[in-house]
């Protein structure tokens, strides 16, 4: 069985139980959300807020595979989103919004561990991509209309300041920085 053989049965077969594959994401955030209200009942809040980070963790991640399974469908067999099934398509959605909702109902989720750091990833990404289409309109002759070379070194310094910054506080195990 080739790779392509592999993902084109794996879709149909999530096709066949479409319905059952968006039950088990709404009962994701249901019953997530409903873990972690009875866990922070207890004398401390702190198993309560493991389940909410697992339960974010797992929406954003179910989502996270769903977008890179559309990137596979279109630059790998020339399908796109109007080409999938309506119901596999809603599932990593109602799934997201309603772990985020459900647990913002019992947590703060600035509080929550998965949420900073997804925050901060994401941030970071968002540097990085514009940094990027930055230098890609860049062609050399711009810095006659941006100024002299210092102002465009001193912007690239700021600006991979910045970068380090994200990246530290992104990628760092010390939860201060």
């Amino acid at each position: 069985m080739s790779l392509r053989e592999l993902v084109i049965s794996a879709y149909l077969a999530a096709e066949q139980h479409a319905l059952v594959v968006l039950l088990a994401s709404l009962g994701w955030a249901v019953l997530g959300s409903l873990l972690a209200y009875l866990g922070k009942g207890g004398r401390t809040d702190r198993d309560g807020r493991a389940i909410a980070n697992v339960v974010i963790g797992g929406a954003v991640l179910w989502t996270v595979i769903a977008v890179l399974a559309l990137a596979v469908a279109r630059f790998g067999f020339d399908k796109g989103l109007l080409d999938a099934h309506i119901m596999l398509l809603a599932a990593p959605v109602v799934c997201l919004v309603g772990s985020v909702y459900g647990i913002h109902s019992i947590f703060p989720l600035n509080e929550l561990a998965t949420v900073r750091t997804l925050r901060d990833v994401g941030l970071f990404v968002l540097a990085c991509a514009i940094g990027l289409w930055l230098l890609s309109k860049f062609r050399g002759w711009g810095i006659w209309f941006l100024g002299s070379l210092a102002d465009l070194a001193l912007i690239g310094v700021l600006a991979l300041a910045l970068l380090r910054a994200l990246y530290r506080r992104a990628f760092s195990s010390d939860p201060k920085s």
